[in-house]
């Protein structure tokens, strides 16, 4: 098995990289994962006649409008590819500059002085940032082979531009790999995926969130492969590979801008003209017949008798976790309660007695949003922990029989993750967190620690996942025939559509793996059919939310 720090050696087509290419470096660097063997950079080309440069615009006359809006417009405004100086970074480390040569099939291969040299480097890994198609002697170069990353779904999109043709296509999402090549195009194993939301109006905001969205995965690998092998044979490459795209024609160009200025208006109209209200309900059934675990009959049957909390004008409740009272059935809600006129949400307390609601009891204010109060019983206490990433905090709060918060425990002081949710098992406390340092709503990081007041520490494999559609947590992990489940938002449609139920398949310190297994939809004729994104446990009750689109001036 490697140890850290791994060995490796970069390909680019300059030292001026990328912003996201160089925070990658970096970040690896910093972290203590791997470091730089050796660099390989492709020499400076002669500029060409003008004759010449007239000519190549007139052939490919029929791509001008793409190459105008890419100089001028892409490039300007992108923030992941900002050109940044390297060389300082670089300076200590072996550097060779090459002009590859051509192969068959519009390939590149390095002569033997430059494989000499990548050989003498003696790397773990190649990451390739430059240079075109490889092929030859470079693949054995490196015990864990050539790295390189491919911003498109392999069984959907491939080819480039990167998150242009999922724009075109109205795909919700788009996805990402880090990938080892080989000869075959595309059909090398797969180190790490993940899917990102596209902005369906933005070529430079979709374009941006993949890249740095992606950019720490190199370390994330480096330290997988040191924490459990390089596990090659349990990542294979796409079974299915998708159509391959190439530059958008000016007929493309037309229909792209067209597709786009049609997406902006809709998303203003619903946006700016509309509001998500969203409402809590009392489900009388356990949390796995409503996530699905028991089949789509009885899940919608549980669904459809959902019991509502009583809607109160000018606010909205959202975010439901409790605890029994007794044990006749009755419980206590906690939850976010969001005042329109305000802006921000606080946490209040609403009692479900014989059936009934109670009124709702703020327990909980404070000059910036919380939302999320996850509840969790502790010592014999109760306690809950709100979201409360506007405050860079996350502390638990213990309340008493009455639902008085009466202490706060800080337990991640200075921090902005987000819908901080907890698991207790084997003596070990995991939480689970959305990062949004990088991407909205998609990165998963674990942190684990023997006692709830820490200390905390990372998991080695954050983001230990990496998708818009299954990231988010969503409400209470739980148990079922002996598995354990955890609740997450899909926020590819919109912020909260939908729940989906991941079986966690691996849970270490070293490790994590899970699976998507189940979804819970609003139902499309039921009152809230927008959206549903919390699913929590209480006994054998569940507790809901779900959305509906009002107007803004219903709203207030």
């Amino acid at each position: 098995m490697p140890s850290l720090p791994l060995r490796f050696v970069v390909l680019c087509d300059s030292l001026d990289m990328p912003l996201w290419q160089a925070n990658c470096i970096k970040e690896a660097v910093a972290s203590g994962a791997a470091i730089p063997a050796g660099v390989v950079v492709r020499a400076a080309q002669p500029d060409p006649p003008n004759d010449s440069k007239w000519q190549k615009r007139w052939r490919n006359r029929h791509l001008a409008l793409w190459r105008a809006f890419n100089r001028i417009y892409v490039n300007r405004f992108s923030k992941a590819t900002k050109s940044t100086d390297m060389r300082d970074f670089l300076s200590d480390v072996p550097t060779i500059a090459v002009h590859a040569l051509k192969a068959a099939r519009r390939r590149e291969v390095f002569d033997s002085e430059t494989v000499a040299f990548i050989r003498n480097a003696k790397p773990d890994f190649i990451l390739r940032f430059g240079f075109g198609i490889l092929t030859g002697e470079v693949f054995d170069c490196a015990k864990l082979g050539v790295w390189s990353y491919h911003h498109g779904d392999p069984t959907e999109f491939r080819g480039h531009p990167p998150g242009f043709w999922e724009i075109l296509k109205k795909s919700r999402v788009a996805g990402v790999v880090l990938q080892v090549l080989n000869d075959e195009l595309d059909g090398g194993c797969i180190l790490h995926r993940g899917h990102f939301k596209t902005n369906l109006h933005s070529y430079v905001r979709t374009r941006d969130a993949l890249y740095f969205g992606a950019s720490s995965w190199v370390r994330r690998v480096c330290a997988d492969i040191n924490a459990n092998g390089f596990r090659l044979a349990e990542n294979s490459g796409a079974t299915q590979l998708g159509p391959v795209y190439k530059e958008p024609t000016n007929r493309d160009m037309i229909k792209f801008c067209f597709a786009c200025v049609k997406e902006f208006a809709a998303s203003q109209k619903t946006y700016k003209a509309n509001r998500q209200n969203w409402n809590v309900a009392v489900v009388d059934a356990p949390i796995h017949v409503v996530a699905g675990l028991e089949g789509p009959e009885a899940q919608t049957a549980a669904l459809s008798q959902a019991h509502w909390m009583p809607r109160v004008s000018g606010t909205f409740r959202a975010d439901p976790f409790g605890y029994p009272l007794n044990r006749s059935g009755d419980i206590r809600i906690l939850c976010e309660l969001y005042d329109w006129r305000r802006h921000i949400g606080s946490i209040a307390a609403v009692d479900y007695n014989g059936g009934k609601f109670g009124s709702a009891k703020l327990v909980l204010d404070a000059p910036t949003h919380l939302s999320y109060p996850f509840v969790l019983h502790h010592n014999d206490d109760i306690c809950y922990i709100p979201e409360h990433s506007a405050g860079r905090d996350i502390s638990a709060f213990q309340v008493d029989e009455q639902g008085i918060t009466t202490h706060k425990a800080t337990l991640f002081p200075k921090s902005q993750l987000i819908d901080a949710t907890f698991y207790e098992c084997d003596d070990t406390f995991w939480m689970f967190s959305l990062d949004e340092s990088t991407s909205k709503n998609t990165d998963l990081h674990i942190y684990y620690s023997s006692c709830l007041e820490g200390p905390w520490r990372a998991h080695p494999l954050n983001p230990v996942k990496s998708d818009i559609r299954s990231a988010r947590p969503g409400g209470t992990p739980f148990m079922h025939g002996g598995k354990l489940y955890r609740p997450a938002q899909d926020c590819s449609k919109h912020y909260g559509s939908s729940t989906v139920i991941s079986e966690v398949k691996v849970l270490s310190k070293f490790d994590y793996v899970e699976e998507v297994v189940a979804h819970v939809n609003p139902l499309p004729n039921g009152l809230y059919p927008y959206g549903l994104h919390t699913v929590s446990a209480v006994g054998n009750k569940t507790l809901i939310d779900g959305a509906r689109k009002v107007s803004v001036l219903r709203s207030h």
